[in-house]
């Protein structure tokens, strides 16, 4: 079986939900209905990331890759940072990049938020009619 090659499909794939994600978010700017969905993938996302301790598909390369006997260190430095050093001699920090990604989860899912308001403003509204009218009956 060729490893090397599993392995390079795998880090392809993983590159290629990456974009996904960013495109996601750029089209979340723009038509709000998204939101809801690119927020409960980026929590997805984080979930993962929180439970397995790295990306899952970074785990799976990085089994693949030592069985294809290639030396690869992406479970101690991150996808992110291992390829943006690799191709772009650029460093990063895999805490950098934990980080932004949490962030960027966090602001979408409140932004997801946001885009229920209309229903949370009505049961607001109903308590408040539901306050006078005890108010009301209470002090007469």
């Amino acid at each position: 079986m060729d490893y090397g090659f599993l392995a390079d499909a795998t880090a392809t794939t993983h590159f290629a939900i990456i974009v996904a994600v960013f495109i996601g978010l750029l089209i979340s700017f723009r038509y709000r209905r998204f939101r809801p969905w690119e927020a409960g993938i980026l929590l997805s996302v984080i979930v993962l990331w929180s439970y397995y301790g790295n990306c899952p598909l970074t785990i799976v390369e990085q089994y693949l890759r030592n069985l294809a006997g290639e030396a690869a260190n992406l479970t101690d430095v991150g996808f992110m940072p291992y390829y943006a050093n690799k191709f772009f001699a650029i460093s990063l920090s895999s805490r950098i990049v934990q980080r932004t990604t949490f962030f960027t989860g966090g602001a979408f899912f409140a932004a997801s938020l946001e885009w229920l308001a209309p229903f949370f403003h009505m049961e607001i509204f109903k308590f408040r009619k539901s306050f006078r009218k005890f108010r009301k009956l209470a002090w007469g």
